[in-house]
């Protein structure tokens, strides 16, 4: 059993290769993909016939390797953005949005770019259907929205020639 074991190693580390990708795909952060590496560097030494203690020796030098030379340079190149890079949410803010119903405190429903929200507004405000307004801030699945500024260019007092 033993001596099977010993011989078939390779399906192990190739086991444990499949298995860190797996988890790689649902953390997303680097690290087990880095592992998976050295099972797969190891995978190959086993492959190849190398000793047990080889294929310990070459997966983890791998991983050493992947994990202090590699995973923070493609991080840096991730995150490549500036610090105060807005988000898809954080650039609603500052939008036009169209209501679609009426928007009260309570209720209503707005179109912000091309997209329906549920919205709602900040104080007594009412904002009637086709209303002109601006997205003052986004909380979750809610968008807050005040009436458009509007620029009156009727003249007040008629002029006579």
């Amino acid at each position: 059993m033993i001596e099977w074991i010993t011989e078939n190693l390779w399906a192990a580390w190739l086991a444990l290769t499949l298995t860190l990708l797996v988890i790689e795909l649902l953390m997303l952060d680097l690290l087990f993909l880095m592992l998976a590496a050295g099972a797969g560097a190891a995978t190959t030494v086993a492959l190849a016939g190398g000793e047990p203690w080889m294929q310990v020796v070459v997966g983890s030098g791998t991983a050493l390797l992947m994990l202090g030379a590699v995973r923070p340079v493609a991080l840096k190149h991730l995150r490549r953005g500036p610090e105060d890079q807005l988000t898809n949410v954080d650039r609603i803010a500052g939008m036009d949005a169209e209501p679609l119903e009426l928007v009260t405190r309570e209720s209503g429903l707005a179109e912000v770019d091309g997209e329906t929200w549920t919205a709602r507004t900040l104080g007594e405000e009412r904002l009637e259907p086709g209303a002109a307004a601006v997205v003052d801030s986004v909380d979750g699945a809610t968008v807050y929205l005040t009436a458009a500024k509007t620029i009156s260019w009727q003249d007040p007092a008629p002029r006579h020639a």
